[in-house]
């Protein structure tokens, strides 16, 4: 290799070199053909890979402006559910459609999914969502409930408001 009297040259990489990836620590001898930074792209089955821009699948969630924990976001079965402290929110094809406003505040929301049905509540409310109309609505049928899981199919309630 050759260095100019300006302190340039020109090293040049095969891909398989490259392709190596990041070297495995950094006590890894010198010259083993590893890079040792690497930013935006990453070796995979033998090809130096560009990684995916992760701002590019961020849900814009502006229109919800409560504070922390707020937005909780919910990734479901056939959905995805972002709520707010008063609003529920569904995600689709990059787009936040508002589905049910001014519920009572409550505590953080749990939610439990079957497929198109959900049912959630945070503490204070319950709430369903028909699995065929896609329409949520408040329920007292439901009973209300701080914490809620799936467990073999059967929901699992914690907390429970009598």
């Amino acid at each position: 290799m050759e260095v100019l009297r300006d302190g340039t040259f020109v090293y040049n990489l095969n891909s398989e070199e490259l392709s190596r990836g990041l070297r495995p620590s950094k006590r890894s001898p010198r010259n083993n053909k590893f890079l040792v930074r690497c930013i935006g792209a990453v070796g995979i089955d033998k090809v130096l890979q560009v990684i995916d821009d992760l701002e590019n699948d961020r849900i814009d969630t502006t229109v919800i402006t409560d504070a922390f924990p707020y937005p909780q976001i919910f990734v479901l079965t056939n959905m995805i559910i972002v709520c707010g402290a008063t609003d529920i929110y569904e995600y689709d094809l990059g787009v936040l459609t508002i589905k049910l406003a001014g519920v009572t505040t409550g505590q953080l929301w749990s939610v439990v999914d079957y497929f198109n049905f959900v049912y959630m509540s945070n503490g204070v409310v319950s709430v369903l969502r028909d699995p065929m109309s896609g329409v949520y609505a408040l329920t007292s049928a439901q009973p209300v409930a701080g914490a809620m899981c799936d467990f073999n199919g059967q929901v699992v309630i914690g907390g429970l408001v009598a």
